[in-house]
């Protein structure tokens, strides 16, 4: 009996030691020491990715502020002031654990230093410099190669000279603006004031082959509009009444933008986004519509006969007609029946591209305006 005792009451020391309450309350302070650490860097990190992103319009931090605060989405949100824009929540958490866009070279090369994506890029960096006697960037700065002006200068095979007629300026036909002035092609990270690379400079071309190929006096507004991005469209709405009240309606209105798509997928998605015609390699484009304007049926009937003119001629050039609804366009849409809105190429298409793309939007027009 005495040795019976004696063993009991260590064998309920022994369970106190193994499974006491201050054994388990420091087993969960390292626990919520390790997830609020996690959580924290996780924080950390996506706001490095948006950071990192400068998506115009914040749509990140939008979508934050919406399920945080239902009240303000259903009172100021206007999902058509994002319809641009592709850095979701969704998307930034998945780039701040490290999944997003993850492909089989990445894997692969995390693995074996060969295939390792940043040796990869420079092997094909190095083999370019190789083939192309010249860069387009010197010093950080873009420019044009002299082959690429002189490209610019020759006569388009989209061009037909029947339809060209006598230029008269007293009466523009044909009016161009960019609510998203800045805009950029592939020579540049970012949205840029550099007329060559971004869509002014397609405009610009526009203008020109309208102007000098086919006789339509052209009004091409520059106004800045995208300086700060989420009430672009209220400026450029503000200049479009403006040019209407000086000059009244005109037989085409264009807004001309273009597209944008994450940059993690630019080598998948270039080939959707270019077309070779006549041995030349376009920028493909699109016409985007606005349900929600006042306008619309006038509207729809407009851009689907430039639609049936350009796929009769030039057959894959325009990728489709996209329906945004609601659209923060459709303001301007509303302001004229002979409106479109038209993206030529995007981020991933150079703009040269976009501006010999911009010689065969001329001849659409032309087909339209001069038959």
């Amino acid at each position: 009996m005495y040795s019976l005792r004696q063993a009991m009451p260590n064998k309920q020391k022994s369970k106190r030691l193994r499974g006491s309450p201050s054994s388990s309350k420091g087993n969960f302070g390292v626990g919520y020491v390790i997830i609020i650490f996690a959580v924290v860097m996780f924080f950390i990190r996506s706001i490095s990715v948006i950071n990192k992103y400068n998506e115009r319009g914040g749509y990140a931090y939008v979508q934050m502020l919406n399920f945080t605060m239902p009240v303000v989405k259903t009172q100021v949100y206007d999902e058509g002031n994002y319809a641009d824009n592709n850095l979701s929540i969704k998307n930034v958490a998945l780039e701040a654990i490290g999944i997003r866009g993850i492909n089989i070279y990445e894997i692969i090369g995390r693995e074996i230093s060969l295939f390792n994506s940043s040796d990869a890029n420079s092997i094909i960096q190095e083999s370019i410099k190789k083939l192309t006697p010249f860069s387009l960037k010197n010093d950080s700065i873009a420019k044009m190669t002299p082959e690429e002006i002189a490209e610019l200068n020759k006569v388009s095979a989209a061009y037909d000279p029947s339809l060209k007629k006598t230029l008269d300026s007293s009466k523009p036909e044909i009016l161009i603006f960019h609510t998203h002035t800045m805009e950029n092609y592939v020579e540049t990270e970012k949205d840029t004031t550099e007329s060559d690379f971004n869509v002014v400079g397609v405009g610009d071309v526009l203008t020109k082959e309208l102007e000098e190929g086919y006789g339509i006096s052209v009004v091409h507004d520059k106004t800045n509009h995208s300086v700060s991005y989420n009430d672009a469209y209220k400026r450029s709405n503000e200049t479009l009444k403006s040019i209407l009240n000086q000059y009244g309606d005109f037989k085409v209105i264009i807004d001309l933008h273009r597209d944008g798509i994450d940059n993690a997928k630019a080598d998948q998605l270039k080939s959707i986004y270019t077309i070779n015609l006549n041995d030349q390699n376009l920028a493909k484009m699109m016409f985007v519509t606005a349900p929600n304007s006042s306008r619309y049926p006038a509207n729809k009937s407009f851009v689907e006969n430039l639609y049936n003119i350009g796929t009769e001629l030039f057959p894959g050039l325009i990728r489709d007609i996209h329906e945004i609804d609601p659209a923060a366009t459709g303001i301007n849409y509303s302001l004229s029946d002979n409106f479109i809105l038209i993206e030529v190429g995007s981020n991933v298409n150079t703009s040269q591209e976009a501006k010999l793309t911009a010689k065969y939007i001329a001849r659409i027009l032309a087909e339209h305006i001069n038959r």
